[in-house]
């Protein structure tokens, strides 16, 4: 039952030291994730893929399936364990933000215009971009070069022009028409299918 501690733990000093949201926390989470050993690189892109699609915020989703998968890996066969292992996950990674807004809300209610709050607000926004700029860069790197790459080298190397070329079309189907998101997914999935019986 120790695994459960050590996910409550995790999770919980994520959501409290994560700001911006879930794109800010991809980065934490994947190193934690790989650090520890419970998620191989690639285990973790399949995850983060799920929780996208999944409904719902993605820092929770993410939570939830890490929490799943890692429990599950530790006690095979055992489905509770790992159903309560993605609770476990999911509940400590909400419980700062819940415990945070309940009792500083106030506070911020009346303060909001202070220049303290001001300044360490100004602060973090840089922070949190460099955080969702580098969850960015990583996943790209990983979808289109791999995640043996390391990421000064892909300059030198060229992408995998299949994956390059389904990226380049659901950006331009969602940046230049009106597709339904839903309809790129499905594009991407059947893409990504095709591309792997070739």
């Amino acid at each position: 039952m120790n695994i459960f501690l050590k996910l409550a733990y995790v999770f919980m000093k994520i959501g409290l030291l994560t700001v911006g949201g879930g794109l800010a926390m991809i980065p934490i989470v994947q190193h934690e994730m790989e650090r520890r050993g419970w998620l191989t690189h690639q285990q973790f892109l399949d995850i983060l893929g799920v929780s996208q699609m999944t409904p719902g915020p993605l820092a929770v989703n993410t939570a939830t399936f890490v929490g799943y998968r890692v429990t599950a890996d530790t006690y095979p066969g055992a489905l509770w364990l790992a159903v309560l292992g993605a609770l476990c996950c999911t509940v400590a990674v909400c419980m700062p933000s819940l415990i945070c807004v309940n009792a500083l809300s106030g506070y911020w209610a009346r303060h909001r215009d202070h220049p303290c709050l001001r300044r360490v607000f100004s602060i973090l926004r840089p922070a949190v971009a460099g955080l969702v700029i580098t969850a960015a860069v990583s996943l790209i790197a990983s979808c289109l070069w791999g995640d043996a790459t390391p990421v000064p080298a892909l300059l030198k190397t060229l992408p995998d022009i299949k994956a390059f070329v389904i990226a380049a079309l659901a950006f331009a189907a969602t940046a230049f028409t009106k597709a339904s998101p839903l309809l790129i997914l499905a594009g991407g999935l059947l893409a990504g299918m095709l591309m792997s019986l070739c």
